[in-house]
């Protein structure tokens, strides 16, 4: 195997992720294994018990779970898609360890799937530099490892969603069906799909997809009208986490900064019809393949999203990648800057800030991937995106006097809710006693970089087209 001069940044990179997860990593927070893999887990085996997954009885299993504080009510709700309550039934047979472990690995296959399939999916030519590269970059982008860490099934559906892809270029239109089905698990990802209407065996896959997860809903939740009620569900998880420290939304970051509540939903969805009115437009023309279509749509749609949190980004790496594959110039240096902002986990500057060595750590291998990513096309800019890194610590450090208290460690020992809540409520009512309700703006500031890096990628990709050498796959 022949070095490169790409090879020294690949090993300041890789170096950079052993200190990461090493030497700079931060004291483990108390609780149980992949932390939401525990509602996902307890959902299963409430379906399979013949309690409601949605309400407060998902607590008896919860509360079985090792290292959940058992003495106090650390309600953690399910919001997935009914005709996925099967799926989790399967991992409720096993006992919580045994399951987190087999979870865990599907969740690593997930992130070799959505790095490599990504770099596959760009369509440039690769070589091992490249893999690693994308590797590192996922290694280093926060909202990836974050799910990873909490085993967020939106790491297994944006695997799923570039599973899709490649499925309908392989023209299997009932494996891209299946696949669209898991993407599915995680709505917000799912959604992105929809990029791709238009064309014949997508229609098909996607329309069949669909009936599969209202079918699939109707017999899980046992008839039409309960699986209705999961919408209602929704809309109650909603408006208990509006404008909660840990929604990345447009609308949350717009009441942080003060906007009265009205005016923030006004603003949220006024910002949300002008982005999927470009986006369809966008869709809709011929300048786009498919893969640069559902590229957009994964950089833009979270600037609509009502309800979101950071793994939901996780899916923002393959516009990150597509960009630093095909684009060149000032859009690769918009996209390179995006994707490093989307990447830093700005919010856990609050959350952990004795994690803030790490994430320069992490910040730094990212970059790197980035620059061996954009090859010897942008030579004069690959490391300009380094100036994202630096301005990392620094907010870093100022975020020190802004810090956000971490849910369920500060609730009290023994909290209990003696009244008949129903489990958005209650899921409101402990994020307050927490303190993730407060409003402040420095939080709302943190919240708005990874949303900006997203317009960034969007922009980038918007551009791909009007460079008439930027290479076709």
């Amino acid at each position: 195997m022949a070095l490169t001069p790409r090879a020294l940044p690949l090993a300041a990179a890789l170096l950079a992720l052993v200190l990461a997860f090493t030497l700079a990593r931060p004291r483990e927070v108390p609780g149980p294994a992949l932390r939401d893999f525990e509602a996902y887990w307890a959902a299963g085996a409430s379906w399979s018990s013949g309690d409601d997954a949605y309400s407060r009885q998902i607590w008896r299993a919860e509360r079985t779970v090792p290292g959940v504080v058992a003495t106090r009510e650390e309600l953690l709700p399910f919001i997935g898609p009914p005709f996925g309550l099967p799926f989790w039934a399967f991992f409720a047979r096993f006992d919580y360890s045994t399951a987190a472990l087999f979870w865990r690995i599907i969740l690593c296959l997930a992130f070799a799937a959505l790095t490599l399939g990504a770099l596959e999916l760009a369509g440039a030519r690769s070589d091992w530099c490249d893999r690693l590269a994308v590797l590192v970059l996922g290694a280093g982008f926060g909202p990836l490892t974050s799910g990873l860490a909490l085993g967020q099934v939106a790491i297994l559906s944006a695997a799923a969603a570039l599973a899709t892809l490649m499925a309908l270029r392989s023209k299997q239109t009932l494996l891209a069906a299946g696949a669209a089905l898991v993407a599915a698990l995680q709505p917000n990802i799912g959604i992105t799909l929809a990029a791709r209407f238009g064309e014949r065996r997508a229609n098909i896959a996607l329309v069949l997809a669909g009936f599969v997860a209202v079918g699939g809903s109707v017999v899980a939740a046992g008839g039409l009208r309960t699986a209705l009620r999961y919408l209602a569900v929704v809309r109650e998880h909603r408006d208990a986490e509006l404008f909660l420290a840990i929604q990345t939304t447009p609308i949350a970051i717009a009441r942080a900064f003060g906007a009265a509540p009205i005016a923030a939903e006004i603003f949220g969805v006024v910002l949300a019809l002008g982005v999927i009115a470009a986006l369809v437009l966008q869709c809709l023309s011929r300048r786009y393949d498919g893969v640069e279509r559902f590229g957009l749509a994964s950089a833009a749609l979270p600037l609509t999203w009502p309800f979101a949190h950071e793994h939901d980004f996780a899916l923002a790496l393959f516009p990150a990648i597509v960009c630093l594959r095909r684009c060149a110039g000032g859009a690769w240096a918009a996209a390179a800057f995006g994707a490093l902002l989307v990447a830093i986990d700005w919010l856990g500057f609050a959350q952990r800030p004795s994690a803030l060595a790490q994430s320069a750590l992490l910040a730094f291998a990212a970059m790197l991937a980035i620059a061996v990513l954009g090859g010897g096309r942008v030579r004069a800019l690959r490391f300009t995106p380094a100036l994202v890194v630096a301005l990392a610590v620094p907010i870093g450090l100022l975020t020190r006097s802004h810090t956000l208290a971490i849910w369920p460690n500060a609730l009290p020992a023994f909290f209990k809710v003696p009244i008949a809540m129903p489990a958005p409520q209650l899921w409101a009512f402990e994020q307050h006693l927490v303190g993730i309700d407060a409003l402040d703006p420095w939080w709302g500031f943190l919240r708005g970089l990874p949303l900006l890096g997203c317009a960034m990628l969007w922009y980038a990709l918007s551009r791909l087209r009007a460079q008439p050498h930027a290479p076709r796959p």
